[in-house]
């Protein structure tokens, strides 16, 4: 996940005791994200995300969810003043001869990805186990013939820009964690 904020414009007045703000400041900046700007050789386990060929990249604040490649032209973006956005890359995998999926995770969330527990890829989809409740979204080039949630079958909306979603409900019981399971 990359962030991107703009706090200008804000700040500690001493006089006052409390944050205070001054619109004479405010003004939006520009700027560019990529892939490459991900540091995914942080974690030993997490660097062989940053070899995939695609990624899914989901737009926390404007909910849009697009595709890059580590060739792919910079994201260009404007944020306003007092604003962020949360740029959220997730690998792309292949599966099942031309089916491409990427699981973004609750987007409920700022770290959508972080409520990802367990990911495992079987021939015929995938399984998912998130913790919390909220819209599931995952990048899915093809609609699954059956999304299964904690074993029973579920409706789901996929649309033909590749979002695949899902309403996940909290369940006290489980401690809020869910099972996915998405069959092509």
């Amino acid at each position: 996940m990359v962030g991107a904020f703009n706090c200008q414009g804000a700040g500690w007045d001493p006089k006052e005791h409390k944050f205070r703000g001054f619109p004479e400041c405010y003004k939006p900046i520009t700027g560019t994200v990529h892939v490459t700007e991900v540091e995914w050789n942080q974690k030993k386990e997490a660097s062989h995300l940053g070899k995939a060929e695609e990624y899914a990249v989901y737009f926390n604040q404007a909910q849009e969810l697009s595709l890059m490649t580590p060739k792919s032209e910079p994201i260009h973006f404007i944020i306003q003043p007092s604003t962020f956005e949360l740029y959220n890359f997730v690998p792309v995998t292949k599966f099942g001869g031309n089916i491409k999926f990427a699981p973004i995770g609750l987007t409920n969330m700022f770290n959508s990805g972080g409520t990802i527990l367990d990911l495992e890829y079987v021939e015929s989809g995938a399984k998912i186990k998130v913790k919390g409740g909220g819209n599931f979204l995952a990048y899915s080039s093809e609609s699954p013939k059956k999304f299964q949630l904690n074993g029973s079958d579920v409706d789901f909306e996929w649309l033909g820009d590749g979002k695949l979603s899902l309403s996940v409900p909290w369940i006290e019981e489980a401690c809020g964690v869910s099972d996915l399971a998405i069959f092509f």
